[in-house]
């Protein structure tokens, strides 16, 4: 599947995919410094479901510097810049597809990771600099309108859980569905899988240390990245823990991968102008 052919001079903001499926792109006429500094920026936002592109514009004045894109409601964009710079109050803002922002979420600072759920859930993973400077819970869902309904640090990661070690940088989010969600994070690099927002399986020092995206399938679990070789792709086998390692071919070629967004069992990898898609099985 190819990216929509962005305007001259425009870049690529923020990917991302629905509960779904659906495919989303974020395209802006300005620089990510320049956006994050404070000047105004006309956003482009892109959707495939189906076959085709559909897209929408919006300014955003002020420091609106995006970096992640999601569903949100019936026809609603919820986009999100990492953190509260001067003039911004909330990192989440919702546009609606005829250019409109209809409301705002406050979801903390120092953001890794968004996805949102088919009920307009949104789990937020932070990064070390969100959970050590904003005290951040390493992972949290909010409700639609912006009520936190639910912290890994308070509700996971406790005395109840002693064998849970607690996120000290989220590294990759899957939200598989309304019900399940699994993380894999730094430092003690677990995978978990939580079912219902409680603890439903920990998995101990996973391999593919430097991932930042991963696949959940019925044997396997598929995770993109390494610190040594970010197209590295990991096949780890939750059962036995054997794990197998290579690239995608795309082409022929080994893909060297910009980006990598891990939904269900779907792994979404951005090279070449291009997503490719992985299943693990």
């Amino acid at each position: 599947m190819d990216l929509p052919t962005l305007p001259a001079g425009w870049e690529l903001a923020a990917t991302g995919v629905g509960s779904n499926f659906d495919v989303l792109v974020v395209a802006a006429d300005t620089p990510f410094d320049a956006r994050r500094a404070g000047e105004s920026s006309r956003y482009r936002v892109y959707k495939r479901a189906g076959g085709s592109f559909e897209s929408f514009e919006f300014v955003a004045a002020g420091r609106a510097a995006y970096r992640y894109v999601q569903p949100i409601g019936d026809k609603d964009f919820l986009l999100v810049t990492p953190w509260l710079y001067e003039g911004v109050e909330n990192t989440g803002h919702i546009w609606s597809s005829d250019g409109t922002l209809v409301g705002q979420l406050a979801l903390g600072q120092g953001i890794e990771h968004v996805q949102t759920s088919a009920r307009s859930e949104v789990w937020v993973a932070y990064n070390d600099e969100g959970i050590f400077s904003a005290i951040e819970p390493g992972l949290a869902c909010f409700d639609r309108t912006g009520k936190r309904v639910f912290s890994f640090a308070d509700s996971v990661a406790n005395d109840d859980n002693p064998d849970v070690p607690p996120i000290d940088d989220c590294y990759a989010l899957n939200v598989l569905s309304e019900n399940e969600v699994w993380i894999y994070y730094y430092s003690a690099f677990p995978l978990v899988r939580l079912v219902d927002k409680q603890l439903d399986g920990i998995w101990p020092r996973v391999p593919g240390l430097g991932a930042h995206a991963f696949a959940v399938g019925e044997k396997s679990v598929f995770f993109a990245g390494d610190y040594g070789d970010r197209s590295l792709i990991t096949r780890y086998f939750p059962e036995s823990g054997r794990i197998e390692m290579g690239h995608a071919i795309g082409d022929g070629q080994p893909l060297e991968f910009t980006r990598a967004i891990g939904r269900a069992d779907r792994l979404y990898l951005v090279a070449n102008a291009t997503f490719w898609l992985l299943h693990a099985d």
